[in-house]
């Protein structure tokens, strides 16, 4: 392997890739640009039914163990795809007024409230660690998501027990990604 240059990222280890922000956004954008029309359809708004689902990881800075919101289940006709799971991306301003710090905090889960990212201009809202309060980033909760549902787990098996009601925007109007799996 080459020496580490003073200001420049260690390559990375034979087989792996790395993906850049832009390329993430950029891949983003096309999968929601792709969405079939069965996908864009209006869904039922109002109060609705949800309960948190959450991953857990290690903290990277403490090295505490942590769970982080990574969105919410709600009943399938609710969502585009039909699977139950709306991303925090598209909900977080409505959970973040409907679910109480305490609450969390008895389930292992930080804090949630807009936190400023060195990746995301403006930053955006996510947990920090019960512990320390470092921020757990939005792109490494997206691939523990994505790590759990190609090793065939399902959305309900984050459900970490705190029912809530929200009021849910049509599909159009949501922000976010819906996690493909």
């Amino acid at each position: 392997m080459a020496p580490e240059t003073p200001g420049q990222p260690s390559p990375a280890p034979a087989g792996a890739a790395v993906i850049s922000f832009e390329d993430r956004l950029r891949s983003r954008r096309e999968a929601v640009a792709a969405a079939s029309p069965r996908e864009q359809h209006a869904l039922p708004t109002g109060p609705v039914r949800a309960r948190v689902a959450a991953v857990t990881d290690t903290c990277w800075c403490c090295r505490q163990k942590v769970r982080a919101v990574v969105g919410i289940l709600v009943e399938p006709r609710h969502t585009a795809d039909a699977s139950g799971f709306l991303p925090l991306e598209s909900v977080d301003e409505r959970l973040l007024g409907a679910v109480d710090e305490r609450v969390l905090s008895r389930r292992g889960i930080g804090a949630l409230r807009h936190r400023e990212s060195p990746g995301v201009e403006g930053g955006y809202i996510a947990n920090g660690c019960i512990e320390c309060d470092a921020l757990i980033g939005r792109f490494h909760l997206e691939d523990l998501l994505t790590e759990h549902r190609m090793a065939g787990g399902s959305f309900g098996q984050l459900d970490v027990g705190i029912a809530l009601e929200l009021e849910l925007e049509p599909a159009e109007q949501r922000r976010g990604i819906t996690a493909f799996g």
